[in-house]
């Protein structure tokens, strides 16, 4: 999730990043802030799953891959998506989207007992107001500190966008051995150095910064999300929402549909995905409203 924050200016690793707040418009909030997945859970505790074996969650939708399933950290991950256009959803005056990948905040067993306090993240934003007002914007997070927005890369909705992370030296002197797919790098230790870079390749305009976090390495993620400022804030109506393709450890994720999360939000909002697409790097997120959840198809790959 994202919630607000204040103008910050924040000394990262080796590189200096202002964080500026997004002016807000017509209503909407000025800019949010990512946090870990909101399982809904049974009255036993344990994390919803529906038919499928997918994680129901009140923030999140979009596909986790998990060390407590593979065995394995996760020191690298990238999606390419196409940025959805927003809407308001009905019954409410704003509704609000983020789109991302990143590296934690997901469960760290199968019954979601524990979640991973740590993340990384970088994605763009959408939001609506019933005034017709929008605003779209990359960003990048670390938590437990506030989103910052990435004003150098312009964004508008249709642009395909293209966000990687890794942290080189896991990548190098990681402690478990190499493999592919779900497997990969071992690594943790005390700390990482981080490489994030984001590109709008329709615009040409890219941006990338290097910055030092210490990741607990335990998920890979992609995930369409409904953003926090106070609560959990309604889901704006992005429609249907294309993440293909997508890596972790440098080659494909290998997504099972196990490996889905779909959304039940408490504003009434749903978000559904689609089985991964025929090479299993890449699905849709798509909007629903009410308890139901609405069909969603694969990507062609």
């Amino acid at each position: 999730m994202r919630r607000v924050s204040l103008v910050t200016v924040l000394g990262l690793g080796l590189t200096t990043v202002v964080a500026f707040t997004v002016p807000a418009s017509g209503g909407l909030a000025a800019t949010a802030l990512g946090g870990p997945v909101r399982p809904v859970r049974t009255p036993q505790g344990q994390a919803l799953r529906n038919v499928r074996n997918q994680v129901t969650t009140e923030n999140w939708s979009g596909y986790a891959i998990a060390k407590y399933e593979t065995g394995s950290n996760y020191t690298s991950a990238s999606a390419t998506w196409v940025v959805p256009t927003a809407s308001t959803p009905p019954g409410n005056s704003t509704g609000y989207s983020s789109s991302w990948v990143g590296i934690g905040g997901f469960c760290l067993n199968s019954a979601c007992s524990k979640v991973d306090k740590t993340l990384i993240q970088l994605g763009t934003e959408q939001d609506a107001s019933s005034s017709g007002a929008t605003q779209y914007y990359a960003w990048w997070e670390t938590l437990p500190q506030g989103s910052q927005r990435i004003s150098s890369v312009p964004i508008s909705p249709g642009d395909t966008v293209t966000a990687s992370l890794a942290d080189a030296p896991s990548m190098t002197h990681a402690k478990g051995g190499p493999g592919g797919g779900k497997g990969g790098p071992g690594g943790g230790g005390k700390g990482q150095t981080w490489t994030l870079s984001l590109t709008d390749t329709t615009t040409g305009t890219s941006w990338s910064a290097t910055l030092s976090y210490k990741s607990s390495l335990a998920s890979a993620e992609w995930i369409e999300e409904a953003p926090y400022s106070g609560g959990i804030l309604p889901l704006a109506n992005f429609g249907t929402a294309t993440f293909d393709p997508g890596s972790a450890n440098g080659g494909s994720p290998g997504l099972q549909s196990s490996d889905g999360i779909v959304m039940s939000n408490p504003n009434g909002q749903t978000s559904n995905i689609s089985a991964p697409d025929s090479d299993f790097d890449g699905f849709n997120a798509c909007w629903g409203n009410g308890t139901a959840l609405t069909s969603c198809s694969a990507p062609a790959s």
